[in-house]
């Protein structure tokens, strides 16, 4: 089995050598290298190019957005190859829409638990999207206000927060989801279980089934996480 290659950018020794340490003991998993800057990630990143990165959005010389941005950019198609967890602090608003504006593959809250971190590596591996509920809340919560979707890492920055490719769009707009279905897809976000929007909405758990399922075709979603990824990114809850 070949490893999964993972790098690690963040500025808390300990975090990140503890983040370090228990993913080198799991097996199938190789921490190829750890930098603590956003310059010298990014060059960890340009030259190992892994298969995760795993980026915290506050670092101190640059945010993770520009490290994201700007590895993208240089290695272009290459650069795609390697997933982006974005690690994210759940008591800051502002960093929390900011990470999702980055379009990494999926978001993490600095406070998530290791088994988690392991689920989520293992997801986004696999081309899925993994977002804590505690930040699908507050993005839904941010779009509900009818703030401009736009965010500022810091004072000389402003990111736009990603759309849904034209693909997705055209195919949705061919397709659109049902009031219902957007009742069912804004309690996923929420990170509701099909037991409880069935409780929520009075419906059968069937039914509630036949929704969720209703929900991913039409968002072309591999699973529930991706369709709250999407869901958030097209506006689909405003």
């Amino acid at each position: 089995m070949v490893d999964i290659r993972v790098a690690i950018i963040e500025d808390h020794s300990l975090t990140r050598i503890g983040m370090r340490s228990s993913l080198n003991e799991q097996e199938g998993i190789q921490v190829v290298g750890d930098e603590a800057t956003a310059s010298n990630g990014l060059k960890l990143l340009q030259s190992t190019k892994p298969d995760i990165a795993i980026i915290d959005i506050g670092l101190p010389d640059r945010d993770g957005i520009w490290l994201v941005q700007q590895f993208r950019e240089s290695l272009a198609q290459s650069a795609a190859q390697t997933k982006v967890m974005m690690l994210t602090s759940f008591a800051k608003e502002q960093m929390v829409l900011a990470a999702f504006a980055a379009g990494a593959d999926s978001y993490c809250v600095k406070t998530i638990k290791f088994e988690l971190l392991l689920e989520a590596l293992h997801m986004t591996h696999e081309g899925q999207s993994w977002i804590d509920p505690a930040i699908a809340r507050i993005v839904l919560k941010h779009t509900r206000t009818g703030a401009a979707a736009t965010v500022k890492p810091n004072a000389t920055q402003t990111v736009t927060i990603s759309a849904i490719d034209p693909e997705q769009a055209s195919i949705l707009e061919a397709d659109p989801l049902t009031n219902r279905e957007l009742e069912v897809l804004e309690l996923i976000v929420q990170g509701y279980s099909n037991n409880e929007i069935a409780q929520k909405l009075y419906l059968s758990l069937g039914s509630v089934k036949v929704y969720v399922r209703g929900v991913l075709n039409k968002l072309c979603a591999s699973d529930r996480t991706q369709a709250a990824v999407l869901a958030l990114r097209a506006g689909l809850l405003n």
